[in-house]
């Protein structure tokens, strides 16, 4: 048997956790690195204080986790799920439902924080242990010194073993690694001292924090569980979903400088909040609570995150956040990292059989093929650029759109033409991109031909209805007259 070559991913979120099992499950030694520690055994003061941001799973992250061919993978986690059908407009205590396609929530996507400390790939993390995964000490010395090897490595400290002659560190030699360490990526941070990058980031003028919205009294939800609930305002927003034990988990969205003008002056939050989303306070949560909640919750500021290259010869690869961050109004991040990692594998990696090499007179078996790196960088850019940019949009969407007239005529439109004449293939941009497996490009491109189709019948019905109004009233008029 030919000995196997050592994959290292970084990172221990969903998407990081996916790309290790993938490759575990092609026989393949993998080891999986992360800041923090053993979120089930460890140290919880080794856990850094973070905000969450609760996201949705749907069929194109259902795909990526099926793919991984782990037993029991997806009924464990769709077994705690909370399906949703329907969205919840507030506004100015009025309620509307409308409906959408399925959504699953399950994970909660969480932020890292990675420093360099060598010469090579350094990062301060932990390794956590996984199903098929190797678990080892991380509390070697490094000599800092030392030219990097043949074979490339990674640099590691143990934040949980200090010693008395500082931090203890240990060099890991990889065959291929896989960077997934979010938005603020160290793995990204080092690639693009090495090779050429075009990198924009973008921040909106936007500003998340993190307000949970208690059950009630005898612990049963305060609103219906299965819709999501949105209070749109001209520039604000709260989104609000159902968690586990009946409350529901909201984000509350607000400029970036009225935000920090309630962090200086606490006192005032309460009236602003609402007078902005009415019907929250005190029915959900008490003034005081929710003023508490904003002084003490951590606030995330939104930005979007595009590049051009998404690794390094066949060795580094970025997947995930790291190489791509949007806006959370699509709940499209964790899923199309989630496809990032299936479409590698299942695309670029797995069709094309990498040829064996020998090693000290042992035959080993090479993970990535040539150029798959490359390939899959070429393929995906444009996708993953246009659901950046899908996701942007919907901010504006769910703060203006769904209490626009002209944006509920084309929904309605939408909704007839997709049911009355599907060999059209119409469908809604909402479930193109949650439930159907179209590229995102595509699906950009096919909603950009839509929504002018759209507009010119809306556009059209008002002309004719105005049209029919003024010959009504003219001929009212000579009636009258008579």
């Amino acid at each position: 048997m030919p000995q196997s070559q050592k994959v290292v991913v970084i990172g221990c979120g969903p998407v990081g956790s996916l790309a290790a099992l993938y490759a575990a499950r092609r026989g393949y030694t993998t080891e999986l690195y992360d800041l923090r520690d053993d979120p089930n055994h460890g140290d919880p003061t080794l856990r850094p204080e973070i905000a969450v941001i609760p996201l949705g799973l749907s069929e194109r992250g259902i795909r990526a986790i099926e793919g991984a061919n782990v037993p029991g993978l997806l009924d464990d986690i769709l077994s705690d799920d909370r399906p949703t059908y329907t969205r919840m407009v507030h506004i100015q205590d009025a309620k509307e439902k409308e409906p959408t396609a399925e959504l699953m929530f399950n994970h909660k996507m969480i932020d890292l924080d990675f420093d360099r400390k060598t010469i090579t790939f350094e990062l301060i993390a932990w390794k956590s242990k996984s199903l098929n995964m190797q678990r080892g000490s991380t509390s070697d010395n490094v000599d800092r010194n030392a030219r990097p090897a043949e074979t490339p490595a990674a640099g590691f400290q143990d934040p949980s073993t200090p010693s008395a002659g500082g931090p203890r560190f240990k060099t890991v030699k990889f065959d291929f690694l896989i960077g997934a360490d979010g938005t603020y990526s160290a793995v990204r941070q080092h690639l693009m001292r090495k090779v050429d990058i075009d990198f924009s980031q973008v921040y909106a003028d936007a500003i998340w924090c993190d307000l949970i919205l208690a059950a009630d009294e005898s612990g049963n939800y305060r609103m219906d569980p299965t819709s999501i609930h949105i209070w749109p305002a001209d520039e604000n927003i709260v989104v609000a979903q159902a968690d586990v034990d009946g409350s529901f988990r909201a984000g509350v969205v607000c400029q970036a400088d009225l935000v920090r003008k309630y962090e200086s002056r606490p006192e005032d939050f309460a009236e602003f909040f609402s007078t902005q989303f009415p019907g929250i306070i005190p029915e959900l949560i008490s003034a005081e609570e929710a003023t508490a909640q904003f002084v003490a919750h951590q606030k995330i500021s939104l930005k979007s995150v595009k590049m051009n290259r998404f690794g390094y010869r066949d060795d580094v690869l970025l997947l995930g956040d790291s190489s791509h961050t949007m806006t959370p109004f699509h709940a499209m991040g964790m899923i199309t990292g989630l496809e990032d990692v299936r479409i590698f594998f299942e695309n670029f990696r797995d069709p094309v059989q990498a040829p064996g090499t020998r090693k000290n007179g042992q035959d080993i078996d090479n993970f990535c093929p040539e150029g798959a790196v490359a390939a899959y960088t070429a393929d995906r850019v444009r996708d993953v650029s246009a659901m950046v940019d899908l996701a942007h949009e919907h901010y504006h969407e769910l703060r203006h759109g769904v209490r626009s007239p002209f944006a509920r005529a084309r929904k309605i439109c939408d909704g007839i033409l997709s049911r009355w004449v599907p060999f059209l293939g119409w469908t809604s941009l909402y479930a193109r991109i949650q439930f159907g497996h179209e590229r995102f490009s595509v699906v950009r491109r096919k909603e950009a031909r839509q929504r002018n189709i759209v507009n010119v019948l809306v556009i059209s019905g008002m002309a004719a209805s105005l049209y029919a109004a003024a010959i009504g009233s003219r001929s009212l008029t000579a009636l009258i007259q008579k």
